[in-house]
């Protein structure tokens, strides 16, 4: 170990009293944890994060690495930073679990088993993960890595929860967006351990879903680079709608303390604060805040005191209550979280001072961040000097920012906070190889044997959402079509199944919505036994529970939600049963050529689905909305959720001949969220026969790349 890096992580580590008898003394804190039912795991960024969160008495700590992090704008750990810490909370009894949780590329995936195989030598108790791939990966090669599976692979019920379980994950994070009865409902399931979120930011769209900072600059959420559009200012293009400018799908920020008792008695296993993008100030107070109330709930009300320290957002309990839509969305005010000072009155771009007018005040020292009205990325600097007259502040800051009039300023750290111990390194590194010597032999272990075909028939899927389109669908070149309806149509296709069938003439799927509540779980079953009876229809799935809905299904798919972004994840999806998988339309060209399969399927056109929510937005039904840019995104809703879809539909009818060359010969057009429309159809049929660009559409990521 190199010793100017071990002066560093010693220069970093605080002396934290020791657990006497099972029980944990906090002096600074004067209290003891006695619920040993329910873990308190919180997270960390930072080293001194980590640490504090220790202090403040959490169970377990959440890291990430710097690369395959959903928090890739974190500081994030390196594994020899985690060689030293791991142990030294291991001293401690506290658990440490990896994010390892965005999808990984063909190209990454070297690396990644390396990664997977230094975590383990180190001894960390989980790694949370998205990608189907790395779950496979670890399950084959390091099985002493407990597997828990990320809020980014969208379980949101039972059905979900046991698709989890056939995956070999031990614990299960839903999704944010569940009430109370569905945790309820899911804990009961009992094959996984249930973690939930507790505390800290919410994003709009259920996660794992979005495609926005993907599609508008191909930084993808689902690889920890999210440029948060969901907190972006947006003006209606209508200048006479009443929700005519706002941050239409900003959420306040999850606060579910008074609920602690009814998480225990779910049989909730974790309860998780949000928060590794955020200071150790923020850290420490939550997660004394909860260690507080779950040890005594009668300090519950003392507890919601320190918590309104934490520089967040406002609060909400998003649907732990119950699904109503007040108070969730914060359409008027600036999204930044923080505590908000105020407007920028004006700007001195040489002396590094900004001028404004509040009634709150800055020290010396304080960490601010200057967010843009537009919503885009926030600046964060130190106030290295503040000057009040009155209600006017001019604050030097430690460096140039560049920043408007009318942007807000916000508090999002305190001088004061202070550490809670004395600097002491009491533990031994662990010491591990780099490189895992196997990893070609077990890669290509993961390759389906596949026989090339060149000369493979091509097949062209058409996705339809209403039934109005059953009987615009005689041109010859559709080979096959899949049912995206709701409860309502799918249940009226299913009293003429037999009929629409043999005058389609062709393969048919349905494909359910990608979020079923748990109580239309069995709805949705009954749907899919009826339709799919002897092999008439086939399953298209795009969530995990899809798969547990299944009864005798004789033909399945994996459709572009079920990620697949290298070869192992696409081995991993035919041990399920899914006979063929969908390439991600946010996917590039170079990546799809590193996995080309003839087992997957390319959407060549259609509108990409920024957005899929159980939040209602500020925006109505049917508005088109745009960002500073002038980025137009289109407000829809369909099976009681709310899409956000780009306005500028993506089409690579002109990539064919490069997509065919290495051997895909299976295509979609997607038309939901189009009206019905013959004409319409004609001529985006006759642009995919001539393998020309759509008029006024885009590539995606296809050749810019996906980030």
């Amino acid at each position: 170990m190199v010793p100017r890096f071990a002066e560093c992580i010693k220069s970093q580590l605080k002396l934290i009293p020791q657990r006497s008898a099972g029980l944990v003394f906090y002096p600074h804190m004067k209290s003891i944890h006695k619920n040993k039912r329910i873990e308190l795991l919180a997270p960390a960024g930072t080293m001194e994060s980590f640490i504090d969160a220790i202090n403040a008495g959490a169970d377990a700590v959440y890291v990430g690495l710097v690369s395959f992090s959903a928090r890739m704008r974190a500081r994030n750990f390196t594994t020899k930073t985690l060689a030293y810490a791991v142990p030294y909370a291991h001293s401690r009894n506290v658990k440490v679990y990896v994010a390892f949780n965005t999808l990984v590329k063909q190209s990454e995936l070297e690396n990644a088993v390396h990664l997977l195989y230094q975590l383990e030598q180190i001894g960390v108790d989980g790694v949370i993960v998205q990608d189907i791939g790395i779950a496979a990966i670890v399950r084959s090669a390091f099985p002493a890595l407990q597997l828990h599976a990320s809020t980014q692979m969208a379980v949101h019920n039972s059905a979900g929860v046991l698709a989890c379980e056939k995956l070999g994950m031990k614990r299960v994070v839903v999704a944010r967006e569940l009430t109370l009865e569905e945790i309820t409902k899911v804990c009961a399931v009992k094959s996984c351990e249930i973690e939930i979120f507790v505390h800290g930011a919410l994003c709009y769209c259920f996660s794992g879903m979005c495609l926005a900072s993907s599609f508008f600059g191909g930084a993808s959420g689902n690889r920890g680079r999210c440029t948060q559009v969901c907190r972006r200012s947006f003006d209606n293009v209508d200048p006479q709608a009443q929700d005519n400018k706002g941050y239409f799908f900003s959420p306040n920020d999850l606060s579910g303390i008074d609920l602690l008792p009814q998480f225990i008695a779910a049989g909730v296993k974790s309860l998780k604060i949000e928060g590794r993008m955020k200071s150790a100030n923020y850290v420490s107070t939550v997660v004394a805040a909860y260690r507080m109330a779950i040890d005594d709930p009668h300090k519950t009300q003392a507890a919601k005191e320190m918590l309104r320290h934490d520089l967040g957002r406002r609060k909400t309990q998003l649907f732990l209550r119950g699904v109503q839509q007040t108070g969730i969305i914060d359409a008027v005010n600036p999204a930044g979280t923080g505590i908000y000072i105020g407007k920028i009155e004006s700007i001195d771009g040489k002396k590094r001072e900004i001028r404004i007018v509040s009634k709150e005040t800055l020290s010396d020292k304080d960490l601010v961040r200057i967010q843009p009205q537009s919503g885009g990325e926030g600046i964060v600097a130190q106030v290295q000097s503040c000057v009040k007259s009155n209600d006017t502040m001019t604050v030097k800051l430690d460096k140039p920012v560049e920043c408007l009039a009318n942007d807000s300023l916000f508090c999002i750290g305190r001088a004061n906070h202070a550490s809670k111990g004395e600097a002491k390194l009491d533990v031994h590194p662990v010491r591990f190889d780099d490189q895992y010597k196997n990893v070609y032999s077990l890669l290509r272990s993961f390759r389906d044997a596949e026989k090339f075909d060149k000369n493979r028939d091509r097949r062209l899927f058409v996705k339809i959402d209403s039934l109005d389109w059953l009987d615009l669908l005689a041109d010859p070149t559709i080979g096959g079509v899949i049912c995206a309806f709701d409860k309502a149509d799918m249940h009226e296709f299913a009293l003429d199944a037999g009929l629409h069938r043999q005058r389609l003439g062709r393969s048919a799927y349905i494909e359910p919505p990608p979020f079923i509540a748990e109580g239309e779980l069995g709805e949705w079953r009954r749907i899919i036994q009826t339709l799919c009876k002897n092999g008439q229809c086939g399953l298209l799935c795009q969530n995990l529970s899809h798969i547990m809905l299944e009864s005798g299904v004789k033909r399945m798919r994996a459709d572009y939600l079920l990620y697949a972004t290298n070869k192992v994840s696409v081995h991993a999806y035919s041990t399920l049963n899914l006979s063929r998988f969908a390439y991600s339309p946010e996917d590039d060209a170079m990546n799809i050529k590193d996995i080309y399969s003839q087992k997957g399927m390319v959407y060549l056109f259609g509108h990409a689905q920024l957005f899929v929510s159980r939040m209602k937005p500020a925006a109505q039904n049917g508005s088109v909305i745009a960002d500073r840019l002038g980025r137009k995104i289109v407000v829809r809703e369909k099976h009681g959720l709310y899409y956000s879809l780009a306005s500028e539909l993506f089409c690579l009818f002109n990539k064919r001949d490069y997509l065919e060359e290495f051997g895909i010969s299976s295509f979609v057009i997607d038309l939901s969220f189009l009206d019905p429309d013959v004409e319409l159809l004609k001529t985006i049929l006759a642009a995919y026969r001539e393998k020309t660009k759509y008029p006024g559409s885009c590539l995606f990521n296809f050749k810019g790349g996906l980030q």
